[in-house]
């Protein structure tokens, strides 16, 4: 048992573009719009690149070793200029799409860290982890980036969805990808504890493979 949500058929109108509207889908660079033109793509796609900087605090160090027991949704190790390799690819049994991100960390195992985005017809935008770990996302654009951020976290265990107290959560999390010159884009990651501060960021810098 996953815990995860069950294969849902959705409307037509359950998209990213869906999602943000019309007009701040226009705002959008076009490399982005391109990017997520479509909420489950057709075949894997596999970006390359280098994070700048992985961080995380004292104490979202120990976090993420302990998330190693619902699957590693967190990168487990800080680092500078660390070789990333993301495949993107359609998760049929989600109905959404997986990000498989593989940091190469010096003198470390590879580090990989998975986690699936779907769109419900009920809860809409999610982001779900292992064990039935998820979090509700909103979605919006900035100056043409697109912005993914947390709303809720929830665990689901035998079809029942328990909302979790934001102080037993990683914390607000913020995503946001923006078009960068020759088809490469920037992706920046923060996530804020209500009470321990900054606990994780990482930012960039990727590109489509052929």
């Amino acid at each position: 048992m996953t815990g995860n949500p069950p294969l849902v058929r959705l409307p037509k109108h359950a998209s990213y573009r869906g999602l943000l509207g019309e007009q701040a889908w226009r705002r959008l660079h076009r490399d982005i719009r391109k990017r997520f033109d479509h909420d489950q793509p057709q075949q894997s796609i596999r970006y390359q690149g280098f994070m700048d900087e992985v961080g995380m605090s004292t104490i979202g160090l120990v976090l993420a070793q302990a998330c190693r027991l619902i699957g590693t949704p967190l990168a487990l190790h800080r680092g500078h200029n660390i070789a990333t390799v993301v495949d993107v690819y359609p998760n049929k049994t989600l109905n959404g799409m997986t990000w498989d991100r593989l940091y190469q960390f010096p003198n470390k195992a590879p580090n990989r860290v998975s986690s699936t985005k779907c769109i419900q017809s009920e809860a809409g935008l999610i982001e779900v982890v292992g064990c039935g770990f998820g979090m509700s996302l909103s979605i919006s654009e900035r100056e043409g980036a697109i912005v993914f951020e947390s709303t809720a976290f929830f665990c689901k265990l035998k079809g029942l969805k328990v909302a979790l107290p934001n102080w037993l959560t990683p914390g607000r999390t913020t995503v946001k990808q923006t078009a960068l010159d020759n088809g490469e884009f920037r992706f920046d990651l923060e996530v804020v504890h209500t009470f321990l501060g900054r606990m994780f960021w990482q930012s960039g810098v990727f590109k489509a493979q052929p």
